[in-house]
């Protein structure tokens, strides 16, 4: 009698990507609008929530030849999951933590996007009881396979939210995103 196995992928070790990114120092949406577009301050004041000068957004296009993601470049990798996602900040040795130093306790809500061949996908997101001056950890969105967008040619990662205040200096953080790549059976990383 013959019988048919059937082995769940095997995961291999997890790969770590780490991104730093900057949110520039707030301009205001108003000032920003009327260089741009030439509209009257009026004109904007009548049409914008006053909460949209907290909105922040960075992103970065990355190569998916980093030397990092060497890993699910061979052919066995199956899938591609987000297993965890934290946001980390480092004090600057001239700028210690105190009146006017941006940390990430500037930050009230947030996600984390990564987008490929004319796809966006929502991987990560953090609410304020997430955020902590030096760290934030994410709270990871769905379980999805995300081989395709790491692969492609170029990806983008993008870090998009709210603040609870104003910047008056430019917020310098990282992205560390680790993944757990699965490959096929019989097979090694």
């Amino acid at each position: 009698m013959n019988r048919t196995y059937a082995f769940p992928p095997q995961a291999g070790p997890p790969v770590v990507l780490g991104v730093d990114l900057t949110i520039a120092k707030h301009e205001g949406l108003r000032r920003s609008l009327q260089s741009a577009f030439g509209v009257s301050t009026r004109a904007i004041n009548l049409r914008i929530d006053p909460g949209m000068d907290l909105i922040f957004l960075c992103e970065t296009t990355l190569p998916s030849s980093l030397p990092c993601l060497s890993a699910i470049r061979h052919a066995n990798v199956t899938a591609v999951r987000l297993r965890d996602a934290r946001l980390v900040w480092t004090p600057d040795s001239e700028h210690p933590i105190g009146r006017g130093t941006p940390t990430l306790g500037a930050l009230e809500s947030g996600s984390c996007f990564l987008m490929a061949n004319n796809r966006k996908v929502l991987i990560a997101s953090f609410s304020p009881r997430l955020v902590h001056p030096t760290h934030v950890e994410m709270e990871k969105q769905e379980q999805l396979n995300l081989l395709e967008f790491l692969r492609a040619d170029t990806f983008t990662l993008e870090v998009s939210g709210t603040n609870r205040r104003r910047l008056t200096r430019p917020l310098n953080f990282s992205v560390l995103l680790s993944f757990e790549v699965q490959v096929a059976p019989g097979a090694s990383a």
